[in-house]
């Protein structure tokens, strides 16, 4: 299997049934439905993950700010 990293889209637009992602490289296409029943899923695992990345950089901060104490 492969797999297609999406750091960013550029475009996003919907025709036909489907949602279309494109980046600068691929266009990742979605039967609107299917992502739609999919979404609740996808939003609870990226604000897990954001989540972490905040809490790691919240603590980077706070160990710079104790060293310049």
């Amino acid at each position: 299997m492969n797999n297609t990293y999406i750091h960013e889209t550029h475009t996003i637009y919907s025709e036909n049934g489907e949602v279309h992602l494109v980046n600068d490289n691929n266009t990742v296409v979605f039967n609107a439905r299917n992502l739609l029943q999919d979404l609740n899923t996808i939003l609870y695992y990226a604000i897990k993950e954001v989540d972490k990345e905040n809490k790691e950089l919240k603590n980077r901060l706070r160990e710079t700010l104790e060293t310049i104490k």
